[in-house]
């Protein structure tokens, strides 16, 4: 039986050393590429045409979830697993629900790595003990997050550095009845009562790469 060709993408280069390691050692997969953002793997996965891709969650240019979702849409067959430092409940049905086979947190062994490879690559899932998938239609506030319109998740970006309403507004050149605007509709959409709730979830998932489509007024 032929190796399962991978593709390993982390914006640490000791990490994807480390991971190199433990792909070496596993006698069924084979090392296809690497990449160091988001961006980068969607296209090396679109040019190699691997059986799996090992992807972290947080980097740069395009985070692990939206590069996942951009994988699949390519149509073409290959199985994601996340590998990553980030193990809350929410991040993980986050995965699940946008179509990871599995999910795997950095401190696994060699031998765990190549469990979870061939559970993904012979069709199977692998994702934490315990851990329960989300049903399909469930939102939680990561994934209300990333329904607001990227001029909205930059008005909330900026809110979460400090910045008051009026600085926003100068930052982006709008009026600040707009950003009031745009703070009110984020309050709605996450489902939360105030600016200080929305902005909590902001810096939680800070690492989730903002929708991008120009930002309009």
């Amino acid at each position: 039986m032929e190796p399962g060709r991978v593709v390993i993408c982390d914006d640490h280069e000791i990490v994807r050393e480390a991971l190199k390691g433990r792909i070496r050692d596993a006698p069924g997969l084979e090392l296809a590429g690497e990449a160091e953002d988001g961006e980068a793997a969607v296209r090396l996965v679109e040019e190699l045409k691997p059986d799996l891709l090992i992807i972290d969650v947080e980097m740069p240019k395009m985070d692990g979830i939206t590069a996942l979702e951009a994988v699949l849409e390519t149509g073409i067959d290959v199985k994601v697993l996340m590998f990553t430092a980030h193990g809350q409940p929410d991040v993980i049905g986050l995965a699940a629900r946008s179509g990871a086979s599995g999910y795997l947190l950095k401190s696994a062994s060699v031998t765990e790595v190549q469990e979870a490879a061939e559970a993904v690559l012979a069709g199977g899932k692998y994702f934490p003990e315990h851990f329960v998938v989300p049903a399909a239609g469930e939102r939680d506030d990561l994934e209300r997050l990333r329904l607001l319109s990227a001029r909205e998740r930059q008005v909330l970006d900026l809110l979460a550095t400090g910045m008051r309403a009026r600085g926003v507004a100068d930052e982006i050149g709008i009026q600040p009845a707009t950003v009031y605007t745009h703070v009110r509709n984020v309050v709605l959409k996450l489902g939360v009562e105030t600016q200080t709730q929305a902005v909590a979830i902001a810096t939680r998932y800070s690492f989730l790469t903002p929708e991008a489509s120009t930002p309009s007024a």
